[in-house]
């Protein structure tokens, strides 16, 4: 639970959800993220299985590489929601054509919100972008479950490895949804009030998860 609280997960969820009008698809892209890190997690039960002690240090490597493309994320992050949010303040259409852009950077911009985001929320392959987009985030991997596991299975053995990663599962997305459920009301709620309150809730977003990314690439 308290990994699922960690603070780059939700700067991570709101870029997802801050066009989101459905609580049922701001839930669904916290539970991606979740999925993501379990996926990782039973890798790792995985491999430790089948090399044993071999394997039963996590690499520094892993850390820094995951802090790295977690903070890179995140910039492009704050980025979608800095644009988005200045453009709506200024009365235009938050996520213009690509063939409007007036830059390289808008136009990069504009077909990365493009692909995250459809017009109909509902669809099958706006939950299935956001999805994948969400589980991108297990690149940052959960090192401390995973050094958990190193030390659990060993002298525990894989049954009791595997109700640990279980109830880790059942938590970690719990609370992922209860994050991205939360998220979304906040970005819901900021939109119908109006463009202003919109905008400035991106715009605070935007500089509190780059804040996150610089902490993370430091």
């Amino acid at each position: 639970m308290t990994h699922a609280l960690e603070p780059d997960h939700a700067a991570g969820i709101s870029a997802l959800t801050s066009d989101t009008d459905n609580w049922t698809h701001a839930a669904f892209v916290g539970g991606s993220f979740a999925v993501g890190h379990v996926v990782v997690v039973v890798a790792w039960v995985g491999l430790l299985t089948l090399l044993g002690t071999a394997a039963s240090t996590i690499p520094s490597v892993v850390d820094q590489f995951g802090a790295t493309v977690a903070g890179g994320l995140l910039v492009a992050v704050a980025a979608l929601l800095a644009v988005t949010g200045a453009r709506r303040l200024r009365g235009r259409p938050a996520h213009p054509e690509p063939g409007d852009a007036s830059n390289v950077v808008g136009k990069l911009l504009s077909r990365a919100h493009a692909h995250l985001h459809s017009h109909d929320h509902e669809t099958r392959t706006d939950y299935l972008r956001t999805g994948v987009v969400g589980s991108l985030f297990a690149l940052s991997p959960p090192v401390s479950m995973l050094a958990l596991v190193s030390a659990i299975l060993p002298t525990a053995g894989l049954h009791a490895t595997s109700a640990s990663v279980g109830v880790y599962a059942v938590s970690l997305t719990a609370t992922m949804v209860v994050v991205g459920t939360g998220l979304g009301g906040v970005f819901t709620a900021a939109r119908r009030r109006g463009r202003h309150a919109h905008a400035a809730v991106e715009l605070c977003a935007s500089v509190v998860v780059l804040a996150f990314a610089a902490q993370l690439l430091a």
